[in-house]
């Protein structure tokens, strides 16, 4: 079982951001992901998105062993060949530590700057193939029908790791078969056990078909984590501001509950910086389930952490990526230092 960490966007001071960092590293955690968005917010001024790949860089230069990836990116915003430059260019400055996020893109980076969506699951499957291509091969020839034709191409750079690996954001059957065929990693949005459950036995049975082994695909859960050992309550009320974000991904919460219904006019893929439909589907917000923050995180003491951990690992995460909401933060890390790691590295052995 992995353990990394999920930097928050909008984000944070970066001092806070660098100091967690090398506190997670210090405490065994794998990698650390961070949202390549160019906004998070209706309104400017809310908080600051940075660059992903130049933060993740930031982060390389004081940090020795953690991965760095993105949580994620998408296959719309860059030329597949800048993409690969890009990682490959972290992948030299980290050692060898470089992972790339990647799915299908959302509204909110995307539409109101003029680029399109259109074909976003194809252009994914393309993607993917030709970030490899020009990660491994000396010179690509390829005629797309999203970048033109490719003629003849190259990039002056090589990773160290001969191809960084991909996390695909499969939310749907369409990308879960291209993660099952192409993926080294599955980092779908947040859902409970019993729903993730189901989900990685899909991307299984396509990687079988594929002729790949499925057991070699890394299965990430991405989560809120608070632990309060003197007062669970507060670890809930920590996390409580994200319930709206389950009315947004509807379809999910709908599977998770069968017969609540929810409204599905929306998803965070199409929720835009002046949407009108947002106050319509946050009416909806008392309708939620009383047990939907401790049925999709792991929240509470710190044997109600490793029950919930337990649950993800038994429908079968292999990786859990936690977004820190303390109450103390640094507390948490070392609760995951001291008890939840070695729970887990010995109930392996």
């Amino acid at each position: 079982m992995r353990f990394s960490f999920h930097i928050p966007v909008p984000t944070p001071r970066l001092e806070f951001m660098f100091e967690g960092t090398k506190k997670a590293e210090e405490s065994g955690f794998f990698g650390v992901f961070y949202a390549d968005h160019t906004t998070m917010s209706p309104q400017k001024g809310t908080g600051t998105c940075y660059d992903a790949y130049c933060f993740l860089t930031a982060l390389a230069m004081i940090t020795k062993k953690v991965k760095l990836c993105t949580g994620v990116s998408d296959c719309h915003r860059f030329h597949p060949a800048l993409m690969a430059h890009k990682v490959a260019t972290l992948d030299q400055i980290s050692n060898g530590r470089a992972m790339i996020g990647l799915g299908a893109g959302e509204a909110m980076n995307i539409d109101m700057y003029g680029l399109s969506r259109k074909r976003s699951v194809s252009k994914l499957r393309e993607y993917i193939i030709l970030l490899r291509k020009f990660w491994t091969e000396k010179r690509i020839n390829h005629q797309s029908d999203f970048w033109g034709e490719i003629k003849n191409a190259f990039i002056e750079i090589s990773p160290i790791q001969k191809s960084p690996p991909i996390y695909i954001a499969a939310n749907g059957p369409k990308t879960r078969q291209i993660t099952g065929e192409l993926g080294d990693g599955w980092y779908p949005l947040y859902q409970p056990p019993w729903v993730i459950k189901k989900n990685i036995n899909e991307v299984k049975d396509t990687a079988k078909k594929a002729g790949r082994d499925p057991d070699e695909i890394d299965y990430v859960y991405d989560c809120f984590v608070a632990i309060d050992d003197d007062n669970p309550e507060n670890a809930e009320k920590r996390c409580e501001f994200f319930k709206t974000s389950y009315l947004l991904n509807s379809w999910i919460t709908n599977e998770a509950y069968p017969g609540l219904n929810l409204p599905e006019g929306m998803s965070v893929h199409d929720f835009g910086m002046d949407s009108n439909v947002a106050l319509d589907v946050f009416s909806h917000l008392n309708r939620l389930p009383e047990t939907i923050l401790q049925d999709f995180n792991c929240i509470g003491t710190t044997d109600d952490v490793i029950e919930s951990i337990e649950k993800y690992k038994v429908a079968g995460i292999t990786h859990l990526s936690i977004m820190n909401r303390g109450p103390d933060p640094n507390k948490v890390y070392e609760i995951f230092r001291d008890k939840i790691i070695p729970y887990f590295e010995e109930l392996e052995k």
